[in-house]
């Protein structure tokens, strides 16, 4: 089996489970059976460029989101600052203004916090 096929199955199924869709839904949406969708999800399945365009339209999905394979993996050597920076950012910008607040708000207590407990150190 192919990691390319596996990575880009194993992200589609993550977008689609993060969108709350269902392989049947995708299934409807896109016109291709179920039983494809699994074993493109399983990385056992070749994809065409219309069967790919397909699903991304279905998941409302750009190809740089789809061959974005960065995972943040704190005891990775390729772990570094930016790359967590980027996937927050990206998670956030999908959020609404109030939550963006919100969760600012939360993250500078947590920093204030850090920031007590290694003064008392």
């Amino acid at each position: 089996m192919s990691d390319l096929k596996k990575l880009i199955g194993e992200k589609i199924r993550s977008i689609r489970n993060k969108k709350n869709l269902t392989l049947l839904q995708l299934s409807q949406i896109t016109g291709q059976q179920t039983s494809y969708l699994t074993e493109v999800e399983l990385g056992k399945r070749n994809l065409s460029i219309d069967s790919l365009e397909k699903i991304m339209d279905a998941l409302n999905i750009k190809p740089g989101d789809l061959f974005d394979f960065r995972e943040i993996n704190p005891d990775s050597q390729d772990f570094d600052t930016r790359s967590i920076l980027e996937v927050h950012y990206q998670f956030l910008i999908e959020k609404k203004s109030e939550d963006v607040k919100m969760i600012h708000k939360i993250t500078t207590e947590i920093f204030k916090s850090i920031d007590t407990s290694s003064k008392s150190e």
